[in-house]
């Protein structure tokens, strides 16, 4: 291949350089809009404290209660002695003895028989004179009449003798009867007496008894009616002072949930800041970083141009092997230790080889028509971990460098159904594979195998 060719290849590959470089200034000015723009709607949200307009609910609280025993009376402070009005039941007996008689104070002498026997005596005398009168004469009747008389006043004086006994046995009968009748009279006397002297006894112990009963109510009543009072006042008091410590309770849960929500509104500012220096910083270094390593490309291809100048032999085997280069650096495939689909499961991509079966693009079965290896090594974050959203709400992640195709669109600029882009670098090995249909499944997604593009790059340097 002549000088005319190596120019061809070095303007391709300059071309190519330039393509890059111009497509990296792109996405930073592109990337640069959207952080302005996402820092914008940043700065513009507005944080408000929901704890702002917290009350207190115990403010409101009632803050007077009253003694409900403060009313309280003493229900025994009008007692009467029940026993105030009792009479003494034994004060007006009479004594049932009193004015009894004696009745052998009017006994009379029973005179009948001593009349009787009087008469018979003298009847006796008569009859005794008249049958001695003619037999005795004169004088032996006065003599005999002298000893009847004689034993005539013996027999009265017997006569009068037996009623003297008699009256003197009347009279101690009447004695005998008046002795009961007074002793009977004198004990229902002292019954009496003593009945009326128990009974006062008896009814002054129950006065005695009900007034003390009394006094024990009233002060009973009292002291229950002073306990009630203390009670209630205490009763009241408690409830003022469970009142007083609601209400600090409440004002202090007001105060901290009002302070509460200024510390996160102050913590939500600070993420905030924090996040937009950190989107900042990282999206626009990312973005230099792919600059800088467009312009080193662009760079190395100048240096190659130069080099191909002075050795035209050399410079036509280096052309077509760094034009390869720039072209891998272009696409820098699947990364190691990400997995591929296949039929009864996933294997990492650097265990796959030609003629292992695969999930293709399509969801079929195909077969690994070619692997291609390459060595990685640049320190430019061009990988990319892409999260996407499936059915029920399944997330599938697919890590590819920026310029692989999946479902046919660059990694870098894919959204459809995207969740999340996470870029990153410090990549050994990449690898690609070519298949029976557009290429091969990653965690379901469909993924391009770039093997058929970078050939076609490649066949244009040729012709250039």
């Amino acid at each position: 291949m002549g000088s005319s060719g190596g120019g061809k290849q070095s303007a391709a590959m300059t071309a190519l350089a330039e393509e890059q470089f111009e497509y990296y200034k792109e996405q930073q000015e592109i990337q640069q809009g959207k952080v302005d723009d996402q820092r914008d709607l940043y700065e513009a949200f507005e944080f408000t404290n929901p704890f702002a307009d917290t009350q207190n609910p115990f403010a409101n609280i009632q803050t007077e209660f009253e003694n409900i025993y403060g009313g309280a009376q003493n229900m025994y402070a009008g007692a009467q002695n029940a026993y105030a009005g009792l009479t003494n039941q034994y004060a007006g007996m009479e004594n049932l003895y009193e004015g009894m008689e004696n009745r052998f104070e009017d006994m009379t002498v029973d005179m009948r028989a001593a009349d009787f026997q009087s008469q018979q005596m003298q009847q006796q005398q008569a009859n005794i004179m008249q049958g001695l009168r003619g037999a005795a004469g004169t004088s032996g009747v006065a003599g005999l009449a002298q000893a009847m008389a004689g034993q005539g006043a013996l027999q009265t004086q017997q006569i009068a003798a037996g009623i003297s006994q008699q009256e003197r046995q009347n009279q101690m009968l009447a004695a005998q009867e008046g002795a009961r009748i007074d002793q009977l009279q004198r004990g229902a006397g002292m019954q009496l007496q003593q009945l009326e002297a128990g009974g006062a006894q008896q009814l002054q112990a129950q006065q005695a008894a009900g007034a003390m009963q009394t006094q024990q109510m009233q002060m009973a009543g009292a002291s229950e009616q002073q306990q009630l009072i203390l009670g209630g006042a205490a009763q009241a008091q408690a409830l003022g002072v469970s009142q007083i410590n609601q209400q600090a309770q409440g004002q202090w849960m007001s105060d901290m949930a009002i302070m509460q929500g200024e510390a996160g509104v102050q913590a939500a500012e600070w993420g905030r800041e924090s996040t937009i220096m950190g989107m900042e910083y990282g999206l626009l270094a990312g973005a230099n970083q792919s600059l800088s390593g467009a312009m080193g490309n662009q760079m190395s291809a100048m240096g190659m141009q130069a080099q191909m100048a002075n050795s035209q032999a050399q410079a036509n085997t280096q052309m077509m092997g760094t034009g390869i280069m720039a072209i891998k650096l272009y696409f820098a495939c699947i990364p190691k230790g990400t997995k591929i689909d296949k039929v009864d499961g996933s294997v990492v991509i650097e265990d796959i080889k030609p003629g292992d079966i695969v999930i293709g693009y399509n969801g079929d079965p195909v077969k690994v028509l070619q692997k291609h290896e390459y060595l990685e090594g640049s320190t430019a974050e061009r990988f990319y971990k892409v999260k996407f959203k499936g059915e029920n709400d399944r997330v599938h992640e697919v890590n590819v460098c920026d310029m692989h195709r999946i479902k046919g669109e660059r990694s870098k600029d894919i959204t459809e159904n995207v969740i999340s882009k996470e870029v990153y670098n410090s990549v050994e090995f990449s690898y690609d594979l070519l298949t029976e249909d557009e290429g091969y499944r990653i965690d379901s997604i469909p993924v391009n195998s770039m093997i058929e593009e970078m050939s076609q790059k490649i066949a244009e340097l040729k012709n250039k």
